[in-house]
């Protein structure tokens, strides 16, 4: 679960950096269908994103440069443990922060869907017990309740008997909603939202969304041939003060979007030049991809996505300890040494053994450009290092030349929870070329 929190954070940047944006072109362009293709890209692309640069949301530590055999090299801050329990220095036990976090993240994803299948029963249900008609391949049906005003989902219109003449500015409107199929922007918006139900960003996308919905079905009804004027006032008279149906288009507005609805009835319309405006979502999306792929940021999101609650609530029934514990082999009968190895001190005690090997593994390599490798260690829980890998092709001499070098090599084990474990480390190497 830590994975959807951790996705659905990278999806709240890309909609932070895009809503100034759509909010522009809702407000300054008056080409709907547009309009309409903007916000549904938008949304699309904050889902999109965060997945294409996943491979490059890793956490990577601060570099270590390799010059020559003579350089130093300070790697204190450039190994992490990939695939470990979290280990704690300190003997007292950390807030669970982010157990809370998830918690309420989850709880508030459960509880708005509930509501939205709530919400979507009602609907099923006051389309099972209206009264049907059938005008123009559309279901009107009719509704008693005054004090709800008219509104469309799907291929049904829910009307009051005073308004089910298909000449009515009402029934024009509401056909608009069925017609284009806005039910689904609806819907994608309401799930989008869901999923980021923290971000008021998502909610004021949405919001956006029904707005430009309802700007095409006024301009339906202008384009019909009814008087400016007198729309206006019968919005003033049946949407101001009437109750709307959360999941569908209402022909209901708050007090904001119908002053903008009014607003936008009198405007002529703007030249296709507002719709450049779109370009500015360019720069948006750079922004927001290189704030998720900052260090800072992508170590916080691997932290979140690695987190696993469960684990954690099975960590705390064990009460595991608070400091890595290097097993003595000695002491370990099960696991005999049948083999002569040269045992290191795991990194976690002292680095400086490995700092020696991956100098010894580079020295003899020739560079012809200034050349950045990722370096993955994979040591299993006996302490063999079981691969050695580079995240580019340039660093497979690199990667193997490390691999050769820990022949006949072993770390010290590790304990963790009481267990052995494996662990991956990744160790960033820029060669640079000699002159």
């Amino acid at each position: 679960m830590g994975g959807l929190l951790s996705y659905s954070l990278s999806v709240s940047v890309f909609i932070l950096m895009l809503y100034p944006v759509l909010h522009q072109i809702i407000n300054r362009s008056r080409h709907f269908r547009f309009n309409r293709l903007a916000v549904i890209t938008g949304l699309l692309l904050s889902l999109a994103l965060p997945c294409i640069l996943d491979s490059t949301l890793i956490s990577l530590p601060s570099e270590t440069v390799v010059t020559n055999v003579d350089s130093v090299m300070n790697m204190n801050s450039t190994l992490s443990v990939m695939k470990t329990t979290s280990v704690e220095n300190d003997s007292v036990p950390a807030f669970p922060w982010l157990s809370i976090v998830l918690i309420v993240y989850l709880s508030g994803i459960v509880v708005l869907s509930c509501r939205e299948i709530i919400s979507f029963l009602r609907l099923f249900r006051m389309i099972a017990i209206s009264e049907k008609k059938i005008i123009d391949g559309v279901t009107i049906c009719r509704i008693a309740d005054d004090v709800i005003a008219p509104f469309s989902w799907g291929n049904y219109i829910f009307m009051q008997d005073t308004e089910l003449d298909n000449s009515s500015c009402i029934y024009i409107h509401e056909k608009a909603h069925t017609v284009q199929r806005h039910w689904i922007d609806v819907l994608f918006a309401d799930l989008f939202c869901i999923l980021l139900w923290y971000n008021p960003f998502a909610w004021m996308t949405r919001q956006l969304m029904k707005l430009n919905h309802e700007f095409e079905a006024d301009e339906a009804v202008i384009n019909s041939g009814i008087e400016t004027y007198d729309y206006q006032r019968l919005l003033v008279v049946k949407a101001m003060g009437n109750r709307s149906i959360s999941i569908a288009n209402s022909f209901a507005s708050d007090k904001r979007s119908f002053r903008k609805r009014v607003l936008i009835m009198s405007k002529k319309r703007p030249p296709r030049k507002t719709m450049l405006i779109a370009l500015c979502a360019i720069p948006a999306v750079a922004l927001a991809g290189t704030a998720l792929s900052m260090p800072v940021s992508s170590r916080f999101l691997s932290e979140i996505s690695g987190y696993s609650l469960r684990e954690e609530l099975l960590s705390e029934e064990t009460q595991p300890s608070s400091t890595p514990q290097v097993l003595d082999l000695e002491s370990n009968p099960s696991k005999p040494e049948t083999e002569t190895h040269t045992v290191i001190p795991s990194p976690f005690e002292n680095q400086k053994p490995l700092e020696d090997i991956i100098r010894c593994s580079v020295e003899t390599i020739q560079p012809d450009k200034d050349t950045k490798v990722n370096i993955e260690i994979v040591v299993d829980e006996d302490g063999r290092v079981k691969d050695v890998s580079a995240d580019t092709p340039d660093g497979a001499e690199v990667a193997a030349a490390i691999s050769r070098n820990f022949n006949g090599v072993r770390l010290e084990q590790m304990i963790d929870s009481g267990r052995l474990v494996k662990v991956h480390f990744v160790v960033p190497v820029q060669l640079k070329k000699k002159e």
